[in-house]
Parts: C-alpha cells; structure tokens; sequence
C-alpha cells in the first residue's frame, strides 16, 4: 500500500501510473456520477489539470506536513445520507462530477478519517484539502525541495486564487488562499483591491486553513466562506463589523473597524490540537 510518496516509490508507481494509461489516471463511473483519480508524477498532475473543467468537486490528500498521499479511501454522501461514491483514489488528486448541492466527504487514510460538510456549484470547481498528521511506523516525511518526494501542501496548478463576488449591497468582494509562494506573492499584489485582510494561525505561528469565516454587519450576515488558505481579503465598505473564524470547531469573534482605503489587517489564532494539529516549522512559505 502507498503511503506518503517517498523518492524511490515515486518513479516505480509514476512507470505503474503509464502502464496503466491515461497519465495515471483512473477513471469512473458511478451510475451517474463521473469521477477522477491519479496524479501520481508530474504528467499524470498536468493531465487532471486539464481536466478539471469538467468536474465540479476536487479532493487534494496531503500529510499535514506537505507531502502528497494516495491510496485514500473515498466516501461520497448527499444529503439525503445516500452514498453516491466509493472509491480508493490512486493519487493525491480527486475530481468528481456532482449535482448542484451539499454534500459530505469522508477521506480515510492509515485508518484515520477525515469527514467534512461541501457545499457544490453546478458549474464551478470545489477544491477541499484533506491532511493528516503523519505516522512515523508508515510514512516518511522528506523535507521540501528534496525532489519530488516532498510536496508542497497544495498543488502547483491552482496558484491563482479565484476573486468570488458575493450578493449584498454595495458589491462585495473578497478572496481566499495563500497555499504556497506563488499564491501569496500573487495576494501580496492583489492587497490594493480591499480593505480587510485576515490572517490564520496557531498560537504556535502554524500557518492553518480550512477555516470557516463569517463576516456581519449589524447582526446581518453578509459573507460566510470557507477559506482556501492562511489568508483572506475582502472589499467591504467602511463601517464596523463582525469577524468569526472558525478553525477545528473553535471559534474566534473579533469587533473591527474597516476604512474605505485602508488595508486593516487582523491575526486570527488558536492553540495547537494535539490530535490534529503538529506544529513543526511552517510548511507555508512566509
């Protein structure tokens, strides 16, 4: 069984990957729902790539420290507690093709199971990140820029954050990310296009994600998104409002002022969770 992809295990499952077509990829049908999986090797990666236009739900499997995973257990259910999907992704990578709706996801991994509530577009890719702590009897952890062997949190293919315009009154607009250097260089030169920036962490100085965020503004909720990275911008008139972050079931509450043209920057953060947080030296490129 795969666990974290290790330099030597790379090359044999990225030849295993061409042999068995499809730039590695293995490609489903559950009654009516396509599926994806693969990304094993740079080639079986650019091939989802160009795939991707024609799903809807994309699954990226890593160790909390970076590297890629496979061989994870894949459960769809809608919301109705019908199972749709299941089906053991044979690469880091996941894309299914689903109807407009709320969905869980439960990845397992080494017997550890990540579940997770998805809200669905019909025409817009949902891209969730599912990490576990690793286990040191399985995987080997190798550190960054050793090869292939270590990879960043998130692919390299979605650099781009994508700006999402909410529905409110006087046009808001805001963006999510920050998984490795190019997506935060690229928010670093996006900050002159809003006036409220926030920043996750643990207590620790972890970078974290995945993290739940509710913005109101006079007791009306006007923004709630779950955030593709450490940060979050986003364009909101002056006045005051509510910030919550929610991370691991905890949340954070903060008052804050924002200005028509300023940048007001707040750090959200949280204590460690032994269960599921490891604090090691950031994995995110500051």
């Amino acid at each position: 069984m795969m666990r974290s992809l290790s330099r030597i295990g790379w090359s044999a499952v990225c030849l295993a990957a061409l042999i068995a077509g499809a730039a590695g990829a293995a490609y489903a049908r559950h009654e009516t729902i396509p599926y994806v999986s693969g990304g094993i090797g740079e080639k079986a990666q650019e091939a989802l790539k160009a795939r991707e236009s024609e799903f809807n739900l994309k699954l990226v499997f890593t160790l909390v420290e970076g590297n890629y995973v496979a061989d994870v257990n894949v459960v769809l259910t809608d919301a109705k507690g019908h199972r749709l999907v299941e089906h053991r992704a044979e690469g880091p990578f996941f894309m299914a093709r689903l109807p407009a709706g709320q969905y869980t996801v439960a990845a397992t991994y080494n017997g550890a199971t990540v579940t997770r509530k998805v809200p669905v577009r019909d025409k817009r890719l949902r891209t969730e990140y599912l990490r576990w702590p690793a286990n040191p009897k399985v995987d080997v952890v190798l550190p960054p820029g050793d090869g292939m062997a270590a990879a960043p949190p998130a692919p390299a293919a979605p650099v781009a954050p994508t700006l999402k315009p909410a529905a409110a009154p006087g046009g808001l607009s805001y963006v999510s990310g920050g998984i490795g250097e190019a997506e935060q260089q690229e928010l670093k030169a996006r900050e002159g296009e809003f006036n409220l920036k926030l920043v996750f962490t643990l207590v620790e100085g972890n970078y974290v994600t995945d993290v739940s965020v509710v913005v109101s503004a006079k007791g009306k909720r006007i923004i709630e998104h779950v955030a593709q990275g450490p940060f979050f911008m986003a364009r909101l008139p002056a006045g005051e409002y509510t910030v919550s972050a929610a991370y691991e079931g905890r949340t954070v509450t903060r008052k804050v002022s924002v200005a028509e043209k300023r940048l007001r920057t707040e750090y959200l953060r949280w204590p460690a969770n032994s269960k599921t947080d490891l604090p090691v030296s950031r994995w995110i490129t500051k």
